[in-house]
């Protein structure tokens, strides 16, 4: 899927990832995660890097329909460091949707997309400075998108972000690696935007 690609991600950099359905994007996100095994070379991650992943799956398992949405959050942290200061996993919740007696419903009677926005909340409290989100604009709604866009302004490391979303990307990176026909990875300076017109340049 992806040969002889090599890049040394640095200090709040912020890169996406394109390409087709099925050309390796998922795939590589879960080689930096750990979760697969490269066929040949190496991953290697600095000793003082906290991976957050943001996936397109969330397993039964991630989400006990018994469980209150607080107490799900509260699992992760009471408080996380943010560019605005501590804050608490109540006020997280509540820039991410969930406001008032909604922190105390359960798991189980969210719908699709709260449960999506709930996983990312998560992913967040868990205080990232790597953070890796797959194909975040699918399932979030736009209120969610614009949270997340706001949140990443001021996030305090480094953004790896898998999308097809053009506005998303030319709003949230600065690189864009496409991964192409035969396992190639180009590199393209710049947003989406940068990217196709480079690309259709060729």
């Amino acid at each position: 899927l992806v040969r002889d690609f090599t890049y040394l991600f640095g200090k709040d950099d912020r890169v996406g990832f394109v390409g087709r359905n099925g050309s390796g994007k998922t795939t590589l996100m879960r080689m930096i995660t750990g979760e697969e095994k490269p066929d040949c070379g190496t991953v290697t991650l600095g000793q003082t890097v906290k991976i957050g992943y943001y996936s397109q799956e969330i397993g039964q398992e991630e989400m006990p329909a018994d469980k209150r949405v607080i107490d799900y959050i509260r699992d992760v942290a009471e408080f996380v460091d943010t560019a605005d200061g501590k804050v608490s996993a109540a006020r997280m919740l509540e820039r991410f949707l969930f406001a008032g007696e909604d922190q105390y419903g359960l798991l189980g009677k969210l719908s699709g997309g709260e449960r999506r926005r709930l996983y990312l909340c998560k992913v967040l409290m868990g205080s990232p400075n790597v953070l890796i989100l797959d194909e975040p604009t699918n399932d979030l709604d736009i209120a969610t998108l614009q949270t997340l866009e706001d949140y990443l302004d001021s996030f305090r490391g480094i953004v790896i972000a898998v999308s097809h979303d053009r506005y998303f990307l030319d709003r949230t990176v600065h690189r864009i690696f496409a991964l192409e026909e035969g396992g190639h990875v180009s590199r393209y300076e710049g947003g989406y935007t940068d990217y196709r017109q480079k690309a259709d340049q060729k």
